[in-house]
């Protein structure tokens, strides 16, 4: 079976077609659309295709399915262990080498490429999160008019900021500018109110964003971000590979026999990420959760190492424990999440006094001798 690297372009992809013997017989140029796809690959024989995991992953591997090729999508995280900039000389030309010869080794490593249901579902909540993203900035932008003018504007929710401020009495609402931002606001409201409309509507006939929003301070927006960064939880082995793919892992540069680690390495999706974070927060200033077993642990977090810490510590819980949710098809169970805390506490010590009584039985020994 002859290997093909693909290095997708926007526009145009480079291609690089290696033979069974590890040789490279062609090297082309093709555009990034179906018809040209169905063209260069719908009469070929069966390839197996390296592409790289990018915003076009979905259709291209569905589409070269289709045609019936085998398809990998490839960890671009991995691209310095593929040979991917070598060398500091990168081009399409040589990612698209480097990606064919990865296959013919067989060190390519496949990332997860995401189900139909789950792209779409993760185009809309970018969508919505741009146009929060452009409300807050408008909002900023009315706040700014008036603290030049020495007006103080209502503290609020910003879905109540336009009709705050025009009820306020504060002088200058009814100028130009001012008015014409209130209106963009306006509209801006309408629209995301759609796009929300439009989630919960995906969001229906799915249990598991129902088990998901039983945890506290996880809204249906997290839960759905939640559920399309990982698509299928049952492909991670534990709570820690989860952890560990939102990017709440630990970087870490350990070398000559000492262990450096930093902060967290925020390799993953950042919008989940985002969402975990701000329900972690919340989780520790509504007073209904502050008897939550997490909560309980987080506030020790804070004690020793500070506030902000201890709130991406308890987003980082909070990942696994939504997905043993998922998995286990359970909804959230602050008394059996506390029961399962206390046995972990135990087995530790026990896991620490059976070593304490080994390493005297050793001592004891050397003694002996």
């Amino acid at each position: 079976m002859k290997k093909v690297g693909i290095d997708l372009g926007k526009r145009q992809s480079d291609c690089c077609v290696f033979d069974e013997t590890g040789g490279i017989v062609e090297r082309f140029q093709v555009r990034t659309r179906r018809e040209a796809l169905s063209a260069r690959f719908g009469n070929r024989e069966k390839c197996l295709i390296g592409i790289e995991s990018s915003r076009d992953t979905g259709w291209i591997y569905e589409h070269l399915t289709s045609l019936g090729h085998e398809v990998i999508a490839l960890d671009t995280t991995r691209s310095r262990a593929i040979g991917i900039g070598e060398g500091r000389r990168k081009s399409d030309r040589r990612d698209a080498e480097a990606i064919g010869r990865a296959l013919v080794s067989g060190v390519a490593k496949p990332a997860h490429v995401l189900s139909r249901e789950r792209r779409r579902l993760r185009d809309a909540l970018w969508g919505r999160d741009k146009l929060v993203g452009m409300r807050t900035r408008v909002v900023a932008m009315l706040r700014g008019q008036f603290q030049g003018r020495g007006c103080e504007t209502p503290k609020c929710a910003p879905e109540r900021f336009a009709a705050r401020l025009r009820s306020s009495g504060l002088p200058g609402v009814e100028d130009a500018v001012v008015s014409s931002l209130l209106r963009v606001l306006d509209t801006m409201q309408d629209e995301l109110e759609v796009v929300e409309a439009h989630l919960a509507k995906l969001s229906e006939g799915e249990e598991s964003f129902e088990r998901l929003c039983s945890a506290p301070a996880v809204g249906l927006i997290t839960a759905l971000a939640v559920a399309a960064a990982w698509d299928d939880a049952r492909r991670f082995a534990d709570a820690h590979a989860v952890e560990g793919y939102l990017g709440f892992g630990t970087a870490e540069y350990s070398t000559g026999g000492k262990r450096r680690t930093g902060r967290i390495t925020k390799c993953g999706n950042s919008m989940a990420r985002r969402m975990l974070v701000q329900a972690a927060n919340n989780m520790l200033r509504t007073r209904s959760a502050q008897d939550d077993p997490l909560v309980v642990w987080a506030k020790q977090v804070w004690q020793r190492r500070g506030r902000k810490r201890a709130v991406v510590a308890l987003a980082r819980r909070l990942a696994g424990v939504l997905w043993a949710m998922t998995v286990d098809g359970t909804f959230y169970d602050p008394h059996g999440l506390a029961r399962a805390s206390w046995q972990g506490l135990s087995r530790r010590a026990r896991q620490a006094e059976a070593s304490a009584r080994t390493m005297r039985a050793a001592s004891e020994a050397a003694a002996v001798a």
